[in-house]
Parts: structure tokens; sequence; C-alpha cells
């Protein structure tokens, strides 16, 4: 608690005054009085503790009868001591990720308390002792109700409360403070990310990431509907397939990095509407047909216990609000990363995955939609095509003496990831192995202008010609080539997203010239050439020179939320500035895309 005294002028809010002494007291609503968060506790003020209740937001008639105030609506018309709540002292910690400040305040914290022990003077209740040492919160949960006496006397009433915001979710014996964890996660619809935080300094500990095991079940989430609505407990399998891939994660963390799971309080988690569905186990099925709704586009603050997850049983498992039910927690979780909404200049944000989420606008608004592309970019659908993992072929260059390429850790190649199949389409295309409408030609036809090192490469696959990218006399582990159906599949994936960007900026009534800068997010887009994505049509070639990798800016999103609870407002806010476009209602949507399905002339 701040203790320092010091002179104010007479009628000036005590707010705006905390605020001028570097005090950092949230208040979303500018100080308004209407969102109840800067609140403080006057301890003296003989004037301003006798004020009648006027049932204002965020503060109780108990809270208030015990001093409890908003500081903007409270004038300092004399000479007051107020007590400001640690969770917004001048010490909170400033962290720098990439290019945007977090301040540090979780919305899980711990407070250590050196309890007096019962008297036949004092019968004060356990729960009731705890809450007037904390003088404020509430306890909800009847287990902690039922633990929280053998708690207290086994330490001697010195113990450490856990609260999430104004709530009490847990009661430690002895003085635990040191130890509080949070974990964001991207639950991605082909991976699984994890970061482990020390919520005491901000640190990042350590990451985990996985394949999403949902993918034996479909490698998009219309597959995965399907299969909810097709077995009977096709839904609690998939939510299963995921919570245990938590639980793994959390073994994961405590045995590399010795932090148990029991000293995790908060899991943030952002994701497309249907994987955050799945993780939650709700009803997926009406998502999949007009008119598209989820089940809900807000989760509920949800305990640990309630899901099995093997962390603090009342943790806090929270997610990102959603907007549609194809724009989620993981665009919001982009926006909030790339602070679009901050700036005055149009961005257009696309996340180029198995499923392509779009959005363009500025500090006035955003327009979003989300386009099927489906999971070519990411290496399913392709004969040959893997996710990016070891031995996957990530970058492939094409000339006249023949192929070069890398793969992810310098493996033997075991198949082509999405960057590896862009580059390999894009130079197919340049050296004239394929035509503008996406047809490989035959090793004839090759022959006539096509240097022998590329025509003895072409081959057939079902019955078409094919390409083959490297094989087993070259050091790989087996052979690995791209089919006519692979370049079909790019020429479905990359049509979709150029006519959902195409369409954003009709609504918009924008140019290409309008747009600044074009956020790329996702481990596909962070990894791609980019101008072998113009030269196949996935990006505009007039976008040349603005593109900002972002990575994966979902799990930055997550992140941001897990280290400052007041992200989770800028969220929300997000969700009601964004419009978002149903690309199927449109009747020029399918014009546009069959005439972005042609590869663009060579240049």
């Amino acid at each position: 608690m701040d203790t320092r005294k010091t002179e104010v002028k007479q009628g000036q809010d005590l707010l705006t005054y905390l605020r001028e002494k570097g005090h950092r007291l949230a208040s979303p609503c500018g100080g308004k009085g209407v969102c109840g968060k800067c609140r403080v506790r006057i301890l003296e003020g003989e004037r301003t503790l006798n004020q009648p209740y006027p049932g204002i937001q965020g503060i109780t008639l108990d809270e208030w009868q015990k001093g409890w105030r908003l500081a903007c609506k409270t004038m300092m018309n004399e000479e007051l001591v107020v007590e400001i709540p640690d969770m917004w002292n001048t010490d909170a910690n400033i962290l720098v990720s990439g290019d945007y400040e977090v301040t540090l305040q979780p919305c899980i914290k711990k407070i250590y308390l050196e309890l007096p022990k019962p008297s036949i003077e004092d019968q004060t209740s356990d729960t009731d002792r705890l809450l007037r040492a904390l003088g404020y919160g509430e306890i909800l949960d009847l287990a902690l109700v039922q633990s929280i006496p053998d708690i207290m006397s086994e330490h001697d009433y010195k113990v450490t409360a856990i609260l999430h915001d104004n709530t009490v979710i847990g009661v430690e014996g002895g003085d635990t403070t040191g130890t509080l964890y949070g974990v964001a996660v991207d639950i991605g619809t082909t991976t699984i990310v994890g970061t482990l935080i020390d919520l005491n300094t901000g640190d990042e500990v350590g990451v985990y990431s996985t394949l999403n095991p949902q993918k034996s079940h479909g490698d998009d989430v219309i597959s995965r509907i399907g299969y909810t609505i097709e077995n009977e407990k096709g839904l609690q399998t998939l939510q299963q397939l995921v919570l245990d891939c938590f639980n793994r994660m959390f073994d994961y963390f405590e045995g590399r990095f010795n932090v148990p799971g029991r000293n995790i309080y908060h899991v943030n988690i952002a994701g497309n509407t249907v994987m955050i569905h799945l993780f939650s186990g709700m009803p997926v099925k009406n998502i999949a047909s007009v008119p598209f709704q989820p089940a809900a586009t807000h989760l509920p603050a949800i305990k640990a216990k309630e899901l099995g997850l093997n962390i603090y049983p009342n943790a806090v498992i929270s997610s990102l609000p959603m907007i549609a039910g194809y724009i989620g927690a993981d665009t919001v979780a982009c926006i909030l990363a790339t602070d679009i909404l901050k700036k005055e200049e149009y961005s257009l944000l696309v996340d180029i995955g198995t499923n392509g989420e779009i959005a363009l606008g500025n500090k006035d608004g955003l327009l979003a939609c989300a386009t099927a592309a489906g999971p070519a970019l990411e290496g399913a659908h392709i004969q040959c095509g893997m996710g990016g993992v070891r031995g996957a072929i990530n970058k492939i260059e094409i000339n006249e003496d023949g192929i070069c390429h890398s793969t992810i850790g310098d493996q033997p190649a075991i198949g082509i990831c999405g960057s590896g199949i862009v580059d390999a389409v894009a130079q197919m295309r340049r050296t004239g192995l394929v035509d503008p409408y996406g047809r490989i030609l035959s090793a004839d036809e090759a022959s006539e202008s096509l240097p022998a090192a590329l025509v003895t490469r072409i081959g057939q696959y079902s019955g078409k010609p094919s390409f083959t990218i490297t094989g087993k006399e070259e050091g790989a582990a087996n052979e690995i080539f791209i089919t006519q159906k692979d370049i079909r599949e790019i020429q479905l994936a990359k049509a979709a997203i150029a006519a959902g960007i195409q369409i954003l900026m009709q609504e918009k009534q924008l140019s290409f010239n309008d747009i600044k800068k074009v956020y790329l997010a996702g481990g596909f887009g962070n990894y791609i050439n980019h101008d072998h994505a113009m030269e196949i049509g996935l990006l505009p070639s007039e976008l040349k020179g603005k593109i900002v990798p972002v990575g994966n800016a979902a799990l930055t999103g997550a992140k941001m939320i897990v280290k400052s609870r007041g992200y989770m407002e800028v969220a929300e806010r997000i969700t009601k500035m964004t419009k978002y476009i149903e690309l199927s209602s449109r009747w020029d949507f399918q014009e546009i895309f069959v005439e972005n399905m042609e590869f663009p002339e060579n240049r």
C-alpha cells in the first residue's frame, strides 16, 4: 500500500491526481464513473466517508460503508488518507514484447496475510476473517470454503489469498506469493502452442508446441464439425483430445522448467470459433450450416477442475471473445497484437492457414471475412504435403540446371510444407512448367522449350502430369512431387484469399494505395516467400513492400491478456468495432473467386 503524504489542489478529483503522480488505476470509461474500475479505499476523511451511498457501478453498499470509493468520483475537498490496492500500484513492471508495451498487471494476484487468531472476543468466521483482512472480495466456491478452516489452523493463520480480480479463488498456507504462473495458448486447427509465463516478472519461461491431436478426425473445421454430427460422442471425443493435450503441456512445463501444475492459476486461449467451442465442449453443428451461428461468442470464466485440467483446481480458464462462426478469438488476438484499431492509416491483416481470416480497417472500424482457403497452404490435401515439421521441404529454387531445396532442421526430405509448396508453384509457373490456367505441361510439351534438367522431372500421377522435387537418389526419404491436383488445391486456396481481400477493399472503397501495411499472421504467413506469394496471386502484387510478417500473432494476443488484464477490455472493443462480412451471401463472390483462379502473367 502507498503511504506517502502530499498536498493537492482542493476540488480536484482523486483519479486525475493519482494519474498525475504516476499511479496506474484502471479507468476504461475515461473517468465517467460508469465502469467501476478505479476503486480506492478512503481510510480518513469525514465528509467523504459520510456521503450517502449513490448506488454506483463497481461499489456495493457494504463496500461503500467500509470506505471504498471510485477515484474518478471522489473530490478532494478535505484531508484524505487513501489506500490504493496493490494491484494498481506504481511499481508495475513494463514489458516490451515485439513492438508493443505491456504493463504487467495480471488478473490473478496473490496476497500474503497474517490473520488475527480467533478468540472468545473475536468469533469471526474464517472466511469473513480472510475477507476482512483483504478489505474487499468475495468467495464463490463451496469446496474452497470447506478447505479454509484446516488451511488456516494448520498454518497458524498465516496464509496467501489467490484472487481473480475481486474473487478469492484459493487460499494457500504460508507465503506462496513467489510462485504465480499463467499460460497463453493458441489452439490452431493444425497446431497447438502454449507459453508459460511468470506472472511476478512477466518472463516467458518456456514454450510447448505440438500438432493438434484432433487432426486425426479431420484437417479442417468442417470435417471436425461433421465428426461431432455423425458420431454420438464425437463432441466429447474431440474435446477430450485437446484437454489431454493441455495436460501433456502442463506435464512438460513441470518436467522441463520445474513449474508444477498446481502453480498455474490462469490459462488464456485463442483459437478460431470452432476450436474454442470444441475445447469447452460447446456444440458446433450450427456453425456448419446457414446462418452459421455459434453457441456463444464469449466464453465464461471456467475453473480448471471443471475441465479436468491438471493445474490449480480453481485456476481461471479464459478465452478472447469471438466475432462470428468463422471469425474467432484468434483473429481478435491478431488484431489486438497488431494494434490496427489505434492506427489512422489503413491496414490489412491476413491470417493464412487452414481458415483464411482477413481484416481490413483503421481506428474508425474494421471489416472482416473468412475464406474457405482449406488446409492446402499448410500442407494438407497435397499429395506429398505435410505440416512444418523436421524434414519438411520449406524452400525451393528452380532454375535451368535443376532444383535446390532446404528442409526444416536440415533433415532428409520427407515431404513438403506450405511455404515450400508456394515456392514450387511460383517457380513452376515462372519457368513455364505450369500455364496460366494451372495445367502442368506434359514432358513432350515441355521438351520444346524447357531445359532437359526440368523435363526429366516431369512424370505422371493418376494419369496426369506431375513434377518431381526430389527423390531417394538425391538423399530424400522418398520421392516428393507436385501433382496436377496439388496445383488445383493451391489455386482454390489462393483464389479464396484474393477474393476475400478484393471484396473487403470494395466494401471500404479503398485502393491498394490506401493500404499502408499488410500484416501476415500465422506460421505460414511468417515463412512464405512474399514475392512467390504475389507471383501466384495469393497476395496482390500491388502490395509489394508493405508486408509485415507478425508470426503467431494469435499467441501474442493471448499472452498480452495473461500479462495485463486491461487487454481483455481492448479485445471486447475490437469485437464491437469489427463488422463481419459473410462471403457466401455475396452475389459477386463466386465471380471474383473464379477470376482469381488463374495465375497472373509472368512479369
